[in-house]
This record gives C-alpha cells, structure tokens and sequence, in this order.
C-alpha cells in the first residue's frame, strides 16, 4: 500500500527570540502488555529508536537490563541502554503503517528526554522529506 503522510513542525521556544522547527509525529508503540500513543521526535542524527525504560517496561517489551550497552547523546554524555525491537503503527486519517525497528532502551532512572526519538531504525523503513522553509515534512511508503 502506497503511504504519503504530510505534518506540520511544531515551532518551539528555547530562549528568547529562539525558536526551532521540530519534526514530531504521533505513534502508537505496541507491546506484548499494551499499546500506547505517543509523540515522536524524527533525529536522522540518532542511530535508532530511544525509548525511556518507563515507557519499555509499561507496553510490554522483551529486553534484558543485564545486557548493557553505551550510546552517546547529541551533546557528548554517554548513557545506559539496552537492545530490542518495538513495534510502531503510523497513522494519519485513513492512511496507516506498522512495522518493527530495533530500539534502544534508556536505564537510567530519571527522564533525560521529553519525546522519544525516532532515529535511523526507524528511518530505513520510510522516505522522508524534510521541507524546513515550507515548515513541513513528508513520510512516504
């Protein structure tokens, strides 16, 4: 089935007088317990799916806290994560896909992220255009 979703960036305030466009998208992330909704943040920098352990632990993955591995973050720190796959379902009005990408589950104990990260995991799966001057994207199967 041929997918072609277009969004909107969320514009956002850092500091005063400045402000980014950031590529977010609602998803649903299904486990073996539940499925949930959520907001993803689209970072063609980030190697896969980050998602908090909360998050991990309430839809049902499998994934192993002994099996630790290191990931860096965009601004140098290394954090704790562990390895496994989450399903994903995208959906705009009519038109909807769900596939399987790998994921990274963060230990740590405390939220370091607001929105959970869609990296190139989920990137291979999809076409996407980023159109910055007409503040948009497109996702396309």
């Amino acid at each position: 089935m041929l997918m072609n979703l277009i969004y909107r960036c969320k514009h956002l305030k850092l500091e005063e007088g400045v402000y980014v466009k950031r590529p977010l998208i609602p998803v649903t992330l299904i486990g073996r317990v539940q499925s949930l909704n959520f907001t993803a943040v689209l970072d063609s920098g980030s190697d896969f799916i980050l998602l908090p352990l909360e998050v991990a632990e309430s839809i049902g993955l499998e994934f192993n806290k002994e099996k630790k591995d290191t990931a860096n973050t965009y601004d140098g720190n290394t954090i704790s994560t562990t390895k496994s796959r989450v399903r994903i379902r995208i959906q705009k009005d009519r038109e909807k896909q769900v596939f399987e990408c790998k994921c990274a589950v963060f230990l740590g104990k405390e939220t370091k992220f607001e929105e959970i990260i869609f990296g190139s995991s989920f990137f291979e799966h999809l076409k996407i255009l980023f159109d910055y001057p007409h503040n948009k994207f497109q996702i396309k199967k």
